[in-house]
């Protein structure tokens, strides 16, 4: 449904697409978030009427038999002046390099998941990899960087205070964010350790420390 975005297409229109195809799957749609290029920098982005333009990010959350799934997507398309997909950097910043800063962010903390590790742990390794892999330390205050998944859509978050210990078999769904960039996708730590139960077959990934990690979809 994403690779039949248009750059004119509005993000509500985009977003009730989603919701659309969420409902028809069979889940209760919780979030469905859309920013287009005018709006990248907002890191929770309520639907609008502004266009899409050449970049696009979609968030959903979605609860089926009880449990929330999490995750995050980007689309580039092509405009009609340049008949080019979207370039990764428009002013605000390079989303390419940024992308992938966030993939390091997300794979140092899905690295240290196991079992009877401390939230406060996982928390602390969030905020040591921001500035690690290249970001501003205090990246990690501008959202909130996720935490377990399961019968809410984070229960509970990664947060300064939070008592929890990772318990084996626990999903969790970690969303960390840039300025134009974030990635987001539910895991479970299984026996083998993480597994990402959102990767789509059909959309491009690149590995990142033996994981499947998605790519913006190129459309158009």
């Amino acid at each position: 449904m994403l690779a039949g975005a248009r750059p004119e297409q509005t993000e509500r229109q985009l977003g009730a697409a989603v919701v659309a195809a969420l409902a028809d799957a069979g889940t209760e749609v919780l979030v469905v978030l859309v920013a287009g290029q005018s709006r990248l920098k907002v890191r929770h982005p309520l639907p609008t009427g502004a266009p899409l333009g050449r970049r696009a990010m979609v968030v959903a959350c979605a609860r089926r038999h009880g449990l929330v799934a999490n995750l995050s997507r980007w689309v580039t398309m092509p405009t009609a002046a340049s008949g080019e997909a979207g370039s990764d950097s428009d002013g605000d910043g390079n989303h390419e390099a940024a992308g992938a800063a966030v993939l390091e962010v997300e794979a140092d903390v899905l690295d240290a998941l196991a079992p009877g590790t401390t939230f406060a742990s996982l928390l602390e390794t969030v905020q040591a990899a921001y500035p690690r892999h290249g970001l501003p330390a205090e990246e990690w205050t501008r959202h909130h960087q996720g935490g377990a998944a399961g019968y809410a859509g984070r229960d509970p978050r990664l947060a300064p205070g939070v008592p929890d210990v990772v318990q084996a078999g626990q999903a969790f769904a970690f969303n960390p964010t840039a300025p134009g960039a974030k990635v987001e996708d539910t895991v479970l730590l299984g026996p083998d350790g993480v597994e990402v139960l959102t990767v789509d077959p059909g959309w491009p990934t690149t590995q990142v420390r033996g994981r499947a990690r998605p790519l913006p979809l190129v459309v158009g």
